[in-house]
């Protein structure tokens, strides 16, 4: 998706869920407070926590309704989809996206599995990557993976399930019973929401026990008034105390089902007194280690609250290695579900993005710019690409014509095969209209290209955007 998202009342990328809790048993020990805890284990605990917690936070907002409301939540199980296009006047999450519709569901399958139902896509783009509780990417069904779809049907299943599926219905097992599917299918223009509204209808989901019925899914009567709402994820787990932070740990889905590869950093935070299944009571612990996670845990924010982009190219910030999964490499993934949670796994989406042109300068409306493409340099995709521009909080920039994106199938290409587009506040005449990018009357602004379907030269860094230049 594209970019750290508030998921509650929009997805795009995305879109929101989470809080409360509990203490320690009283008859139980605490190990922290026998050998005392270091504060690196402390600062490890949070950062290799966060993840899970930023997606419960996000399911938490996503689903605390009766029944799908239309703007991005919908119950547990059931498909959130979102059949409308953001406009300037359109702040539920920021750098929101105008390729895609988005059908979010969380999903809880340690019951019974869960049988998805993906309608007939014809040619469009689409994907739906399956996301377990730590934000690792378990599985991609979609136009990459699967290839032009025309109806099919899969089951999520949870690591302790064992049983046999229907003929014909593909099994994809998590390492989690709780997760994430964030699925976007391509849509052309606001003449094209009906269509693309008609597919998300049929994107179902059913437990394996209703297979083969007229399955309606039941109305949510589990509501939490003091569960966060509309909240930017990452603003509210900033907020949390430290026993907050693991009372909320504690009381999110799948919080006991580590990953394999954990192994070893559980081993060593099990010696400093923590495990992902005995409730950790900072009351209960000795004055010292009390103030070591107290203090661990501001330490532990500013690895998490840092630039996930790594070193610009011509002024683009492209992050790509080690996204969506994540394996061992803990800081990253929690980098990552602080500032883009929910990312796409490089092969199925990559989003450049720029505040600067290629001499390092601000971009600023008050002067035209232009991003030129040779005719050998257009974007390589196998699906599709866009520009989208954004104010600097991250939201559309209201404009005469009402276009926030331009693509890269519509636009006009030189007769040499190159393409120009004009990133400026003023219309460029006739000729150019096709490829202008309105920009505001007088600000500062940021640019995000997105790339669907990436070519592996995007993928392994030996393509990159060129520099935007001031126009002459």
């Amino acid at each position: 998706m594209s970019s750290r998202s508030r998921q509650g009342k929009a997805i795009a990328a995305l879109i929101i869920s989470a809080m409360v809790a509990v203490g320690m048993t009283a008859c139980s020990k605490n190990p922290s407070s026998e050998a005392g805890v270091s504060a690196d284990a402390a600062v490890k605990a949070y950062v290799y926590s966060y993840p899970l917690v930023s997606v419960e936070v996000t399911r938490r907002q996503s689903t605390n309704v009766r029944q799908p409301d239309g703007r991005g939540a919908a119950p547990m199980n059931q498909f959130a989809n979102m059949a409308f296009l953001p406009d300037a006047s359109f702040n539920g999450v920021v750098r929101a996206n105008v390729d895609t519709l988005y059908s979010s569901m969380f999903y809880d399958v340690s019951k019974e599995p869960l049988v998805i139902n993906v309608p007939d896509m014809g040619d469009r783009y689409y994907l739906l990557p399956i996301l377990d509780m730590w934000t690792n990417v378990q599985a991609s069904p979609g136009t990459r993976t699967l290839g032009p779809s025309h109806g099919y049907q899969f089951a999520i299943t949870g690591p302790n399930w064992h049983g046999s599926l229907p003929d014909g219905v593909r099994e994809y097992k998590m390492p989690t019973d709780g997760g994430w599917i964030i699925g976007r299918i391509q849509v052309n223009g606001p003449e094209d929401i009906p269509a693309v509204a008609a597919i998300q209808q049929q994107l179902t989901a059913a437990p394996l026990s209703a297979y083969g019925t007229a399955y309606t899914p039941p109305e949510n009567t589990d509501l939490h008034p003091d569960w966060p709402q509309g909240q930017e994820v990452g603003a509210y787990i900033h907020n949390l105390t430290p026993q907050q932070y693991w009372d909320l740990y504690y009381s999110s889905l799948s919080h006991n089902q580590p990953l394999p590869a954990d192994k070893d950093l559980l081993d060593q935070l099990a010696k400093a007194g923590w495990t992902p299944d005995k409730k950790l009571d900072l009351a209960s612990l000795s004055d010292s280690d009390r103030k070591t996670w107290e203090n661990a845990w501001p330490k532990a924010l500013s690895k998490i609250e840092a630039n996930m982009g790594g070193k610009p190219v011509n002024g683009w910030n492209s992050a790509v290695s080690g996204m969506g999964t994540y394996g061992t490499d803990y800081d990253q993934r929690a980098v990552v579900a602080h500032g883009g949670l929910g990312a796409n796994l490089p092969e199925d989406a990559i989003y450049p993005n720029t505040q600067t042109d290629a001499d390092g300068t601000q971009l600023n409306s008050d002067r035209g710019h232009v991003l030129h493409f040779t005719a050998d340099q257009i974007p390589p995709v196998h699906a599709f690409w866009s520009l989208t521009m954004y104010n600097q909080k991250g939201y559309f920039v209201a404009n005469p014509v009402n276009r926030y994106a331009v693509r890269g199938e519509r636009m006009q290409r030189n007769p040499d095969g190159s393409l120009d587009i004009y990133i400026q506040s003023q219309n460029p005449g006739p000729e150019h209209e096709s490829n202008w990018l309105p920009a505001p009357d007088s600000a500062d602004f940021n640019l995000l290209l997105r790339l669907y379907w990436p070519d592996t030269k995007v993928v392994d860094g030996t393509w990159n955007p060129p520099g935007v230049k001031a126009a002459s």
